[in-house]
């Protein structure tokens, strides 16, 4: 005994596909504000959910004090970095001149010097330490002839056995100026030796001071100084760039202040978040559409559905029904808002490859009973799909089914002395637990379901 004999009959059957269905407005508006530089966009007024708006009225109004003291704190900052610069080409143009003249200067003190201390080595210390030599020598001829003319005058006079007054005072005067002479040669000698152990050795140690110094500042001031003036080029190069990335920058906070003031483009109704490829998201809208919310930039806030804007059915069907789907001819729609209703449609378009959800975005047209039933924007339901239709076919339960080791499928039936035996057959459309048999079986057959009980 079987659990259930079921005698096959050829009667109609219908396969179907159920997939759960959005209404979507064929067109609509997606209002997002999309800024370069501005970030704050406070609302300090918006419209609600599904409220009516006129075209050219504002869906959120917005905060635009913060960025209009920007636009104007921007002018300011303008003009000061104008001034900065121009002062900064000024002193780069003074340093470019400075520096050539203090490395000609550098350069002339160190050459200077070098010739100096070359020339002090090979002439001026040699003729110094020749003339002071020569002044002491001269001043000890000088007393040498001084004290000559003495003797001689006192040998003169030594023959003669009175010396006048005047002799006398030749005498004397002689005699003071071999004193005199002694006193030249003496203060020549301390002068020689002041001159030859003090003062050339000072001039000398000065003057290759003067030059180690000169020689320093020379190779420093021709190291530094072109160094500085490039330092100098490259903070005017940089002032000039940030203050055009910062004119740039003010522009587009400008021109962003002109994105600010959206207007509806046309008369509709507001719906929260984007509606575009058959979804409507309003998730991550609801979250700051009130006032105090801030709109993020490039994201889309709100989508106007114009009044005159036709309703669509949208439904995203899965890998396993997308082929049936693709081959229906007719179907209904059953709102949420109203279960047992059957709104008739038309498949418009089903997708031939899957979308990154790994499902088929399927479109279908409602052809009335929209307005009967008050269905807007948003609502959904049951959408029925009739992917084939037979007059006369025969079926069994999918339960009477069994898949064998080699991929075929078969179905027991009861042979007339009351044994059971397998068939393979070939199988077609599925719907409600029932699956058609296009071969295998025969009408009149006896099909066995649900295992042999003892």
């Amino acid at each position: 005994m079987w659990a259930e004999e079921i005698t096959l009959e050829p009667a109609p059957f219908e396969a179907t596909v159920k997939l759960d269905g959005v209404l979507l407005p064929s067109a609509g508006h997606i209002l997002k504000i999309e800024l370069d530089r501005w970030t704050e966009l406070k609302i300090l007024g918006v419209k609600e959910q599904g409220a009516a708006v006129k075209e050219g009225e504002a869906v959120v109004t917005l905060d635009l004090e913060g960025i209009d003291r920007k636009i104007a704190d921007d002018k300011v900052a303008a003009k000061l970095r104008s001034l900065a610069l121009k002062n900064a080409e000024r002193e780069l143009a003074n340093l470019k001149q400075s520096t050539t003249w203090k490395l000609e200067v550098a350069k002339r003190n160190f050459e200077r010097t070098k010739e100096d201390l070359e020339y002090f080595k090979t002439v001026s210390r040699p003729m110094g330490e020749e003339a002071t030599a020569r002044s002491v020598e001269r001043s000890k001829r000088s007393l040498e002839n001084q004290e000559e003319e003495l003797r001689q005058l006192l040998k003169m006079y030594e023959e003669d056995d009175l010396t006048e007054e005047t002799e006398e005072i030749i005498l004397k005067r002689q005699k003071n100026a071999v004193d005199d002479s002694k006193y030249a040669v003496r203060r020549a000698e301390i002068s020689a030796k002041h001159t030859l152990e003090v003062e050339l050795p000072r001039q000398a140690t000065d003057l290759a001071q003067g030059f180690k110094d000169a020689e320093l500042i020379w190779t420093t001031h021709s190291e530094i100084l072109p160094r500085a003036l490039e330092q100098k080029s490259l903070e005017v190069e940089k002032m000039r760039v940030e203050n055009k990335r910062a004119r740039e920058a003010e522009a587009e906070v400008l021109a962003d202040r002109g994105k600010l003031a959206q207007k509806s483009p046309v008369a509709g109704r507001v719906y929260y978040g984007e509606i575009e490829n058959g979804r409507w998201i309003p998730a991550n809208a609801v979250k700051f559409m009130k006032v105090g919310g801030l709109v993020p930039s490039k994201a889309v806030y709100a989508t106007v559905v114009p009044e005159s804007a036709a309703m669509e059915l949208h439904a995203f069907a899965e890998e396993g029904v997308i082929a049936g789907v693709q081959k229906a001819k007719e179907g209904y729609f059953s709102p949420t808002a109203a279960p047992r209703s059957r709104i008739p449609l038309t498949l418009k378009s089903a997708a031939v490859y899957p979308g990154v959800d790994s499902k088929y975005h399927v479109e279908l047209t409602p052809s009335e009973g929209l307005k009967e039933h008050g269905l807007v924007a948003g609502m959904k339901g049951k959408i029925t799909l009739i992917t084939k239709r037979l007059d006369n076919a025969l079926v069994v339960p999918v339960g009477a089914l069994k898949e064998e080791s080699d991929g075929t499928y078969t179905v027991k039936i009861k042979l007339a002395d009351g044994a059971s035996e397998s068939r393979v057959v070939a199988l077609g459309a599925e719907a409600n637990g029932k699956i058609e048999i296009l071969s295998g079986l025969e009408a009149g057959q006896v099909v066995l379901v649900g295992g042999e009980k003892k």
